[in-house]
């Protein structure tokens, strides 16, 4: 089976991120030591997805043994990298924790109503999108390695006809 075992996001405040994603989540968090003293995990209800929220500007570095965590000056809070999570709360309660949090989130068509699913901005900063049951279902279904190598082929056509 092939899966992602978990993922490291940045915070502000890892704690407060951490007990709302795991709650987004239907689950719980933790303390994570190893990214140091003020990191958190949030785990889903399952078990299934493990989240690592370090302090913002602490980043990986490669040491000569192993990967290590270490502060850096970072000029922006936003990233490059985004996650997208399916989970069994519904995409309603998805937005309403996010908001509670005060956390910019909202419910999304991508690909032009190929896909639907929640974008929460994590402390405003950091996106992460959230697929319900249903969105869950229709993203399996069409986003496929298939679907986008005809995808990619009709952008090609396309070009070549625009060309």
């Amino acid at each position: 089976m092939t899966c992602i075992a978990h993922a490291s996001i940045p915070a502000d405040n890892p704690e407060v991120v951490a007990k709302v994603l795991a709650e987004i989540m239907q689950g719980e968090a933790t303390p994570f030591p190893p990214a140091g003293p003020s990191s958190w995990m949030a785990w889903s209800g399952d078990g299934e997805v493990e989240l690592e929220i370090a302090p913002r500007g602490h980043v990986l570095a490669c040491g000569p043994d192993e990967g290590y965590w270490t502060p850096q000056n970072q000029e922006t809070r936003l990233s490059e990298a985004h996650l997208a999570i399916c989970v069994a709360r519904p995409a309603e309660e998805i937005i309403a924790i996010a908001t509670r949090a005060g956390w910019p989130a909202r419910a999304c068509d991508r690909g032009g109503g190929l896909f639907q699913l929640s974008e929460v901005w994590v402390e405003g900063a950091f996106m992460l999108e959230f697929l319900d049951p249903a969105q869950t279902a229709r993203y399996r279904e069409v986003v496929t390695p298939e679907n986008w190598k005809r995808f990619l082929q009709s952008m090609q056509n396309a070009e070549a006809t625009a060309g």
